[in-house]
């Protein structure tokens, strides 16, 4: 009788042979920091007290915006790092919690931007005649291409370079199957917060359709005024995401579904769960700090919602972090196996 013992994945990831940067890998992560290269730009010389790219000299020496363009700039700053700890070799030494935590945020914050800008950009094209951002708030028109354009080509760069990271670190997530995933000690919990986690969701995500489909109910003048294809394009992107999310992270949970691999509903759950936490942060900071002179304010429901989004978010996230936890701590618990 011998005990075989399944390593915890990400251990000893470093020493895979072949783990290093292929030609595939640096082309990614290329692509990728050049694309950030044009934001950064942009922050550092508007920090530095430039106005390139303003209309409104004012609203560009709010302080209020400086110290919103020092944190972006650092969370672009951020995503080159990412991308390079995913491309290199020292990547797979990082702690894992290092390497998730910001790729979760960077998922949740470029996914419906890489989906929603280019169709709504389309439809706005083809349906109208009006501007991309609709009413001037200070911006110049070029600096909306740049930035965002930009953000679409990080947003695949990230996420393709994930993949290849993921796929060297834990690559028994790849060969696993929902219905297989064993239940731990926390399974009751994990389907409390789920089903938690899910209502809440559900209140984001018809607030964000809602809006989607052309509702107003919840919005200032100045926002239904200014309300473009592209706006409905990204709530509406926002809103699906938020429930694809709580959806797939309930049928892991619930370990239902199709015996297919564990991957899709994975990635559905972690994708969704970041855009609902950042997406919904980012619009609560945005509601907080938004310079006086450059929109009247915003609404109890908007407030609300977004107070919604960042708590769905975040226990959906939570719930999965626990759930791959408890999944790994039991693949690496000692097997007794008969050998001849």
């Amino acid at each position: 009788m011998t005990v075989s013992a399944h390593p915890l994945p990400g251990r000893g990831a470093a020493g895979v042979p072949g783990a290093g940067p292929g030609r595939v890998r640096l082309a990614v992560c290329v692509a990728t920091v050049a694309a950030c290269v044009p934001y950064l730009t942009i922050k550092i010389a508007w920090l530095s007290g430039s106005t390139v790219g303003w209309n409104d000299v004012d609203a560009a020496k709010d302080s209020a915006l400086y110290v919103g363009n020092a944190i972006t700039m650092a969370m672009d700053a951020a995503a080159v790092l990412v991308a390079l700890a995913f491309t290199f070799r020292w990547g797979l030494r990082i702690p894992a919690w290092a390497v998730l935590a910001p790729i979760w945020i960077a998922a949740g914050l470029l996914a419906p931007i890489v989906v929603a800008v280019p169709l709504g950009s389309a439809l706005q094209t083809l349906t109208s005649s009006e501007s991309l951002t609709g009413t001037d708030n200070g911006l110049q028109g070029w600096v909306y291409a740049v930035v965002y354009s930009g953000f679409t080509v990080q947003g695949l760069g990230l996420l393709a370079a994930f993949v290849l990271y993921a796929r060297t670190r834990w690559p028994g997530v790849f060969t696993s199957r929902t219905r297989d995933l064993p239940e731990g000690a926390t399974h009751a919990l994990q389907r409390l917060l789920a089903f938690g986690a899910a209502g809440l969701a559900a209140v984001v995500a018809l607030a964000d359709l809602f809006w989607a489909l052309g509702g107003t109910a919840g919005l200032t003048a100045e926002e239904i005024q200014d309300r473009t294809v592209l706006r409905h394009a990204v709530d509406g992107v926002s809103g699906l995401l938020t429930a694809a999310g709580a959806g797939a992270l309930l049928l892991i949970v619930l370990r239902a579904g199709r015996p297919r691999g564990f991957v899709p509903p994975l990635a559905a759950a972690w994708v969704g769960s970041g855009a609902t936490f950042a997406g919904s942060l980012y619009a609560l900071l945005v509601m907080l700090g938004r310079p006086a002179h450059l929109a009247s304010g915003f609404t109890v429901a908007e407030a609300m919602t977004a107070l919604a989004g960042v708590l769905a978010g975040l226990v959906m996230g939570l719930t999965g972090a626990v759930l791959l936890v408890e999944r790994d701590g039991q693949m690496a618990r000692p097997i007794a196996s008969s050998t001849p």
